[in-house]
């Protein structure tokens, strides 16, 4: 499929949500060490955790507590490197000593098994009634429960995610370019998962390894998306080449 010149008219498009994201990370950052985050502990109990179970008189079971804080931080995680690889095999880096076939099955691979992970994570809380999930609270947004904001986010970012790795069946009967815009989906999806995230536990505001992670991530996220919007100045000059259909964040 020819290349033509690159579309700026989606690189202004794509723009405030650059800002918006650079936004978000300044108010984490804000966020995290303000005063206040260390005074959390001692107000009310954080919704759906094992003592606000107690208090409501509701059993917790702390092994699928842990289950699920560990699915998270892997789903994460693989969704991070999913992004990036992405966004490497788009901008043809590192073309010339690893094959594009091997970034390609990477991306899918991470990207799959981020999927997997934070469908387990969502599913544990099937088992912790302190959270009042069922299956329709599960799949639908928004739709009640603890927490029903932060909750409701994660869910339509998964969902969002799931979404545009199944478009890749559709790629073909799409057409290339339009695949290609509503896999860049993905970065909304990104956006929805981590405002989850940092929003549903206290955890991830805090000073500690886990806010190191989750700032991390997102920050890694941040800049492979600005790489891709913002493409140097060599790689716009670039002569007109063919390519084939290729999956892209």
């Amino acid at each position: 499929m020819p290349r033509n010149s690159p579309p700026y008219g989606m690189w202004s498009a794509v723009r405030p949500a650059a800002v918006l994201a650079a936004l978000l990370l300044i108010l984490a950052v804000v966020l995290v060490y303000s005063p206040d985050a260390s005074a959390a502990p001692f107000a009310d109990p954080i919704p759906g955790s094992p003592l606000d179970a107690r208090q409501k008189g509701f059993p917790y079971d702390v092994g699928v507590h842990e289950i699920a804080r560990l699915a998270a931080l892997v789903a994460y995680g693989l969704m991070v490197a999913a992004v990036v690889f992405g966004v490497v095999l788009r901008l043809r880096f590192m073309q010339h000593r690893v094959n594009r076939a091997t970034i390609h099955g990477a991306h899918m691979t991470l990207g799959l098994s981020a999927l997997i992970f934070a469908v387990v994570h969502g599913m544990t809380f099937l088992y912790q009634p302190v959270w009042g999930m069922g299956p329709t609270e599960l799949i639908v947004p928004f739709a009640g429960g603890l927490q029903r904001i932060p909750v409701g986010l994660g869910i339509l970012g998964t969902e969002l995610c799931i979404a545009v790795g199944c478009s890749v069946l559709l790629q073909r009967r799409l057409g290339y370019h339009r695949w290609l815009r509503f896999h860049q989906l993905a970065y909304a999806a990104f956006l929805l998962i981590w405002l989850h995230i940092f929003l549903v536990h206290p955890e991830p505001r805090r000073p500690g390894l886990v806010a190191a992670t989750v700032a991390g991530g997102a920050a890694a996220c941040l800049l492979a998306f600005l790489i891709r919007v913002f493409p140097s100045r060599s790689r716009l000059r670039e002569p007109t080449t063919t390519i084939t259909p290729e999956v892209m964040p």
